[in-house]
């Protein structure tokens, strides 16, 4: 299933849901002044509320769906965003269609399990590796734009330094005793 949200400034409204993208498209294909255009692969659709009247109506599936220039607050494009939702009524046996955010990072949810698991390994082989050559270890900046990270120091010592962030290409790292050595130069 997917929601139709129409997204100005800081206003969203999550307006129509539909059984699928195909007739999604065509409901908005009817707003006046609806366009699209792709870049770098990417379709970005949206209208301009000034082509819209004071009122009308779009009927779709004898459905009538109250569309009006009042309703947006400037003459600035709305950009039209498809949200997918999965259906819990309908049985799939499977994880559902969709993306999660795991801390500042959108992942796949059939990714998402070894995501974490893999994540979280390497952050413990990091940590044990350091608190055996004398570093005490901590995780920051959890829900940072960046997202979070792992910091050290040398333990009963103050000053706390950056040794990388838990993102995505943390888990391309194949091996993580050489690869946090060559981050710590001349400290180990």
């Amino acid at each position: 299933m997917y929601i139709l949200e129409l997204y100005q400034n800081d206003y969203s409204k999550d307006l129509v849901v539909f059984d699928s993208l195909e007739e999604g498209k065509e409901f908005v294909s009817k707003i006046p002044g609806y366009a699209i255009e792709k870049e770098d692969n990417i379709e970005y659709e949206y209208f301009n509320p000034k082509n819209i009247p004071d009122y009308m109506e779009i009927i779709y599936n004898e459905n009538i769906v109250p569309l009006s220039r009042f309703m947006f607050n400037s003459e600035e494009n709305v950009e039209i965003i498809w949200k997918e939702i999965s259906n819990l009524s309908v049985t799939k046996d499977k994880v559902i269609d969709g993306y999660s955010k795991i801390d500042a990072y959108v992942i796949n949810n059939e990714e998402v399990k070894a995501y974490i698991e893999e994540r979280e390994t390497k952050y413990n082989m990091i940590k044990d590796f350091l608190e055996n050559k004398g570093y005490e270890v901590d995780r920051s900046f959890f829900g940072s734009e960046d997202g979070e990270a792992i910091l050290y120091r040398k333990k009963e010592t103050k000053d706390w330094h950056f040794l990388c962030h838990l993102d995505p290409s943390f888990l391309e790292i194949k091996d993580l005793k050489e690869y946090v050595k060559e981050l710590m130069e001349g400290l180990l």
